[in-house]
């Protein structure tokens, strides 16, 4: 969720939704499959109330705006919303901005029973080709060097389609390695992983890296190992979080400034 605040739009998944959706129009997409490619990346996801409200009240109210509400859509999001929409999550992470949230709701519902403005005019332009920020496959390895000595682990765990490019998403072993010769001969997905909060609302279990400039690779502070990955770690792209690898190292050695070096 990444919130930062109460507003519809005052989160990273609604902020995703909204910025696809227009993307998906300006591709060439109708409005019936800009929002079908939309409901489709976060598919089984939404079957968790939290998650479809982010997804749908985003998309109905950006469909709304560019007049392209249609019936189905406006009936899913009404009826999250006639059922308190997101409030007992904000009840229970929260509680001191529920009354802004539950006034958000509030004027969406309100909003959604107005007449929708006429269709927007969309210029339509082809995609350009994403930058492929790594090819490296899912279950590679890498280690960084952590400020406060030793090293973590990264474990690649999939791929998040950007605007612009396709980025890798790590999970973060929640140990510290003194040297690499200690690091072990495996990594099973049961090993416990690191979960990072950037906002006091959201918690995540995986880390992206931010780019600061886009002609250098993002990945030139990490060292790839040939240690193998047993089994397949779990991965939800909206439980991901973008930072700079320098803040991603500090934020790690955060978590495990109490720990040791493991030697």
């Amino acid at each position: 969720m990444g919130a930062w605040g109460a507003g519809l739009f005052a989160n990273d998944t609604s902020c995703d939704v909204r910025d696809d959706y227009v993307r998906h129009l300006t591709h060439g997409l109708s409005a019936e499959e800009a929002c079908q490619k939309i409901l489709a990346r976060y598919g089984d996801l939404l079957a968790n109330t939290e998650i479809a409200c982010l997804v749908y009240l985003a998309l109905a109210d950006t469909a709304w705006r560019y007049g392209r509400l249609d019936q189905a859509l406006k009936d899913k999001a009404l009826s999250l919303l006639q059922s308190g929409g997101d409030v007992d999550v904000w009840e229970r992470d929260a509680p001191d901005d529920v009354a802004s949230r539950r006034k958000t709701l509030q004027a969406l519902e309100a909003r959604l029973h107005t007449p929708q403005p006429p269709e927007k005019p969309i210029q339509v332009s082809p995609p350009q080709p994403k930058k492929i920020r790594t090819t490296a496959p899912v279950g590679t390895v890498f280690y960084l060097d952590l400020p406060l000595g030793g090293s973590a682990l990264l474990v690649l765990v999939g791929f998040a389609e950007l605007e612009n490019s396709v980025d890798p998403v790590f999970s973060v072993l929640g140990q510290r390695f003194a040297s690499p010769s200690e690091m072990p001969a495996q990594v099973t997905e049961s090993d416990a992983t690191l979960v990072l909060s950037k906002t006091s609302y959201q918690p995540y279990q995986h880390v992206a890296i931010l780019p600061k400039d886009e002609r250098k690779n993002i990945l030139s502070g990490l060292v790839q190992t040939s240690i193998p990955v047993a089994g397949a770690m779990p991965y939800q792209r909206d439980r991901t979080v973008w930072l700079a690898l320098g803040r991603i190292a500090k934020e790690i050695d955060a978590h495990m400034a109490t720990e040791p070096a493991r030697a």
